[in-house]
């Protein structure tokens, strides 16, 4: 192993908790930085978010401060002839993978290295566990296996 892949793993390391440290995880560490975005929101929708809950006829900011920022980019789309967007969250769970590979290449140790093998890996592979459908900025249809 090359003095360079502990140093590597490590940043990735310390790149990854910077950036969950800087995003807020919880509701209540949402509504924290949002206090204005909460008092905007009806009560029985303020008291559904502090739960961490949706319903239909809730804003994207209601959403926001309930269940975050969706893991990836918008689903735009029309149904009916209607504009929708579409929010999907993600959940990352670990898969253990059977390998079989054959490396070949230059390192620090030495010259040429060659080898296969068989083993196993394991890998983070997304799920989608939940999605939120908005019309007109509003949610009309939702779903979670949270």
């Amino acid at each position: 192993m090359s003095a360079f892949r502990p140093i590597s793993l490590l940043l990735v390391s310390l790149l990854v908790g910077v950036q969950v440290a800087c995003q807020s995880v919880t509701p209540t560490d949402r509504i924290g930085s949002n206090p204005v975005m909460f008092r905007m929101l009806p009560p029985e929708q303020q008291t559904l978010v502090q739960q961490g809950r949706i319903c239909e006829g809730m804003s994207k900011d209601a959403v926001y401060l309930a269940w975050g920022n969706p893991n990836a980019a918008p689903v735009m789309g029309q149904q009916n002839g209607t504009s929708y967007e579409k929010w999907v969250y993600l959940q990352y769970q670990p898969v253990v993978v059977d390998t079989f590979g054959f490396r070949a290449g230059c390192g620090f140790h030495g010259p040429l290295y060659c080898g296969s093998g068989m083993g196993t890996a394991t890998t983070m592979v997304p799920r989608e566990v939940a999605w939120v459908m908005f019309q007109n900025n509003v949610v009309t249809a939702w779903e979670s296996r949270r």
